[in-house]
């Protein structure tokens, strides 16, 4: 048997033969000792990914260099003053946020001091979101790894500006203020059906002042001041719709043709231009109907192939205008168009849920027509096809 040891040094004697040849035939500018203090001590700022875990008092911060090293970890205030500490004099870096109440304001300030920023779909974060070791240090550093290694992972978001975050508030400020009436009207009723009484059928803007008429003795003390507060919500009401027509017809003048479809108002038209923001952000206007959520699910394996409901990603509360203009679009006196007519054929199908699922689906292809009309700024016509 050939000890190891001589095995070993004919390697060595190979291995250096063979060096020593290479240098002779291709000789070596720079010596391997220059090559290596070349090389940069420190890392570039551009080269950095800084994941970010928004907080609603604190948030953390994890900062990883090209190679995935973690180089630093910290955590700031969030409001415009921590922010801005922490991130003005950094050179340009990627950072990596998920979307959440705080994410609208810090994007855009984060993008005014030059950062490329990546707001993450919550709904793609189920490596963070169900961790068995959950913390903010470890989501914001598993946030910038990967940002560091493909942002598409996170299927990114498009937010809309902060002016268009603020008129939006408008719209979602009526919606809380209508459900605050209808919270109080029912709860009149009920209280008064306690006590054998019942208050008279009216529509709801009319509630308050025909309640109070017709109110027993008895329990005007207790109700009469909740009566009053509902006349005060219905007033106020009427009012945010007066503030949404007139940005409808002065800063979001684009709205105006949306509103030429049947079944769309202001309040539907100015929240689906603010809710989208961007009409350029889709290049199929298709796309909009599965961004919203409108789209069924799939669970399709081998031969099973399942029906299931609709996705219900997206703005929950633009779909349900969408679906309450479809609701609208159906109904016995509603305008005849081509979309009423399809509607209408799916729903006389029959079978299980077939006027839900027809619904369903006008929801959807008024929102791919709402973002059509968008970006052509063409009148509707309601018999396209007919037309052309």
């Amino acid at each position: 048997m050939i000890p190891v040891s001589s095995v070993i040094r004919k390697l060595s004697r190979n291995g250096m033969s063979r060096s020593s040849r290479s240098e002779k035939l291709f000789p070596m500018k720079k010596t391997a000792q220059h090559l290596i203090a070349e090389v940069p001590s420190r890392q570039s700022p551009t080269e950095l990914t800084i994941g970010v875990d928004l907080g609603d008092v604190w948030s953390h911060y994890c900062t990883i260099n090209q190679n995935g090293e973690v180089i630093d970890r910290g955590r700031f205030r969030t409001n415009p003053q921590g922010v801005e500490k922490w991130f003005k004099n950094l050179a340009p870096v990627r950072v990596a946020m998920e979307a959440g109440t705080h994410s609208i304001w810090i994007s855009e300030q984060l993008q005014l001091l030059g950062h490329e920023v990546i707001v993450a779909n919550v709904r793609e974060l189920r490596a963070i979101s169900h961790s068995d070791r959950k913390s903010d240090q470890v989501d914001a550093e598993k946030l910038a790894r990967f940002a560091r290694l493909d942002p598409k992972i996170l299927r990114p978001i498009a937010h809309r500006t902060l002016q268009q975050q603020q008129a939006l508030t408008l719209i979602r400020a009526r919606d809380l203020v209508v459900r605050l009436r209808t919270a109080a009207v029912n709860a009149v009723r009920g209280l008064t059906k306690s006590c054998g009484h019942r208050m008279p059928a009216s529509t709801t803007a009319c509630f308050a002042q025909r309640g109070l008429a017709m109110l027993p003795a008895g329990l005007a003390p207790a109700l009469g001041p909740v009566l009053e507060q509902i006349a005060e919500m219905t007033t106020k009401i009427k009012q945010y719709d007066r503030q949404i027509r007139q940005l409808t017809e002065t800063e979001y003048v684009e709205t105006q043709a949306l509103l030429k479809v049947y079944g769309v108002g202001p309040i539907t038209a100015l929240t689906y231009v603010l809710t989208l923001g961007d009409k350029q952000r889709f290049q199929r206007s298709r796309d909009v109907g599965c961004y919203l959520g409108l789209r069924p699910r799939r669970s399709q394996s081998g031969d099973r192939d399942p029906q299931l409901g609709i996705t219900k990603a997206g703005n929950g509360y633009l779909r349900m205008l969408l679906i309450e203009c479809a609701n609208h679009i159906l109904r016995p006196p509603g305008k005849d168009s081509s979309l009423r007519r399809w509607g209408l054929a799916l729903a006389a199908r029959g079978g299980k849920k077939a006027k839900n699922k027809a619904v369903v689906a006008v929801a959807r292809k008024l929102a791919v027509l709402l973002h059509r009309i968008w970006v052509t700024q063409e009148p509707y016509i309601p018999f396209y096809a007919e037309a052309a």
